[in-house]
């Protein structure tokens, strides 16, 4: 269990800007910062973070927290799990509360757990005696130094049919985990289990955010009917498509350099880092998907292509130009010679040659669509050149902006000398298509509902909320008040009671330490559910629901002043609202009432009920009077 207080300064050390940007491209508005949701698809920004507040809100989805609640809706790790996500990128180590000898069961059905479990076995086992070859293979065969070994944590999988399965039935990780990731496979004939990577090098696969997610597997054995690479299987965590290796390490070299370099393999990245290039990620082996896009462009508009130089590597690269552009990403090829991939080169020529190689040989997408084209084919065929001028004419299509298209038509007019009329004409089909298609792709996409409230927030339920929830920054004042007088009220609004429940719980377990404060932000992650963190977010983010609110100055003490004034002025109007609406009730019944002893007892409930209101409103005024006279 980590205690509250680390979690307290976890949170205070993080900058929710600073980690929100590794995920989503935050544009500043006003005080706060805006993106587009990555909760649904949308075209108008609805994603709000606040430095000031350290919470984030989309008001789309409804969905909204801290630090730690993105980062478990991000990276689908639970609240222990986020909390040392975000104080390994804050450089807090919190180790001495992390480390357990025994497993902890509130982590037991956590997937990421297991992958992190898996991921030091295979560093073990690399370290140690069974994993010989393959430190010799990555230190003698691919030059790797034991810094970027560590840096990449990469291990080894031994040659052995259930080492992992066996290791993880003594370490209490459940097999259906180890089926679920991949790890162990299913012998159907014999009914075993035996390890999915064997005899292989193996590559942990991160997310942006620093988490285990999956592995890729080098095989070390020589037989033709072994793939030579192996991933783990398609799950939750590891979705091939939407993810870029080695991006955790890059994105802040990405964003400084304002350019991605992009290659195909796990070495490629590897030997790049290792020279000081520290921008470059890959596609995980696979034609690049506008998944891996869409990320790339969080942190760049430029990307530079470094794919092996042979037929299948230019074919890869053409179908990438279409799905870089499509996202507003400028993409640049550089051609190595033959029979080079980037690892190969680098280690090679090194550092400063590479880089001058990338520099003086660097093409414009279009350039090297052309190059392609003429290398290919008979350019000097009519009917293929046309095919081949359609083609580029759709590339300058997918991008989004309309003057850029324009330039790069003329630029294309000017190389191959065809009339900037027909090309114009070209790309009027070509916009109609895709045009076509994205109304189509549009009308077809359906997002989950925001999360539906059993009942509205009255403003006045609002009202005392906002306050509550704000007070926790000016002592413990209100909070005293409310955990005295809890029982006088219930809200009617259930997320609503849960928050005003769970606050004064939390302020009971404080109370004995009167310098002991609630930190807010923080707290909102540990409240029951999810609707009431969404909705505590929002409250916090909401503008003042009265101009109460705007008229005191930002002096601390006038600020929990006004905190104390609206939470009572609410706090009693909550407490009479009910004695007012049984008031009313009664009221209406006299109206109809034909029966005239009933009426009789009716009217006697009424004045009863009168000379309560009249008692409860007098003596909460005087309460309300005294609290802010010493306040």
């Amino acid at each position: 269990m980590i205690p509250h207080s680390i979690v307290d300064d976890v949170r205070q050390a993080a900058d929710i800007v600073d980690i929100i940007s590794d995920y989503l491209t935050l544009q500043p508005a006003g005080r706060n910062y805006k993106a587009l949701s990555p909760f649904t698809k949308e075209k108008t920004p609805s994603f709000v973070v606040s430095p000031d507040k350290q919470i984030f809100k989309c008001f789309s989805t409804g969905k909204g927290g801290n630090v730690f609640s993105f980062v478990m809706e991000m990276e689908k790790v639970s609240f222990p799990e986020a909390i040392e996500l975000v104080a390994k990128r804050s450089g807090i180590d919190i180790s001495r509360f992390t480390e357990k000898k025994e497993r902890d069961p509130a982590l037991e059905d956590s997937r990421t757990e297991t992958l992190r479990w898996a991921s030091k076995f295979f560093e073990r086992t690399l370290e140690g005696k069974s994993g010989k070859i393959g430190y010799d293979y990555l230190i003698t065969r691919r030059a790797l130094s034991e810094k970027t070994i560590k840096a990449f944590s990469l291990g080894y999988a031994p040659d052995s049919w259930d080492s992992l399965f066996n290791e993880a039935k003594r370490a209490g990780i459940p097999q259906k985990h180890l089926a679920d990731l991949g790890l162990v496979t299913l012998n159907k004939q014999r009914n075993s289990w035996y390890d999915t990577f064997r005899s292989r090098i193996i590559f942990p696969v991160f997310s942006v955010g620093g988490q285990v997610v999956g592995f890729g597997g080098r095989t070390l054995l020589d037989d033709p009917q072994t793939p030579k690479y192996l991933n783990s299987s398609e799950s939750r965590l590891f979705e091939k498509s939407k993810l870029l290796y080695g991006l955790n390490a890059a994105k802040h070299e990405i964003r400084r350099m304002e350019t991605a370099i992009l290659v195909e393999g796990y070495m490629d990245v590897l030997a790049l880092h290792q020279a000081g290039i520290t921008n470059a990620v890959a596609s995980c082996g696979t034609s690049l998907t506008r998944y891996q896009a869409k990320i790339l462009q969080r942190y760049t508009k430029s990307v530079l292509f470094m794919y092996d130089a042979d037929s299948a590597g230019k074919k890869s690269m053409m179908s990438g130009l279409d799905t870089l552009l499509a996202e507003g990403i400028t993409p640049f090829i550089v051609m190595l010679p033959a029979g080079d991939d980037p690892d190969s080169f680098v280690r090679r020529e090194g550092r400063e040659t590479f880089l001058q190689f990338t520099e003086e040989n660097r093409l414009l997408f279009q350039d090297f669509q052309i190059r392609f084209f003429m290398e290919s084919e008979d350019f000097s065929n009519p009917e293929i050149k046309a095919k081949a001028i359609r083609e580029m004419a759709h590339t300058i299509s997918l991008i989004p902006d309309r003057i850029q298209q324009e330039l790069y038509l003329q630029e294309l007019s000017d190389k191959l000398s065809i009339s900037q009329h027909a090309l114009q004409e070209l790309l009027g089909k070509e916009n109609a298509v895709q045009a076509k298609k994205i109304s189509s792709s549009e009308n077809h996409f359906s997002v989950s509902p925001p999360r539906q409230q059993p009942a509205s927030l009255s403003v006045l339920e609002k009202t005392f909320l906002k306050a509550l929830l704000e007070s926790t920054a000016y002592g413990n004042a209100v909070l005293e008040f409310a955990a005295s007088h809890e029982a006088m009220l219930e809200l009617p609004h259930r997320e609503a009671q849960q928050i005003f429940t769970h606050i004064v719980n939390r302020y009971h377990d404080i109370a004995g330490n009167p310098e002991e404060h609630i930190d807010i932000t923080t707290e909102i992650s540990l409240f029951t559910n999810p609707e009431s963190r969404d909705l505590a977010s929002g409250l916090l983010l909401d503008p003042p629901v009265s101009n109460k609110w705007l008229e005191q100055s930002d002096v601390h003490s006038d600020n929990a002043k006004r905190c104390l004034t609206m939470f009572l002025d609410a706090f009693k109007n909550l407490v009479i609202e009910p004695l007012m609406r049984q008031k009313k009730l009664i009221t209406e019944q006299i109206r109809v009432e034909t029966d005239t002893d009933k009426e009789i007892e009716l009217l006697k409930e009424k004045i009863v009920l009168d000379k309560k209101i009249r008692k409860t409103s007098l003596d909460l005024k005087a309460m309300i009077a005294t609290i802010l006279a010493n306040s």
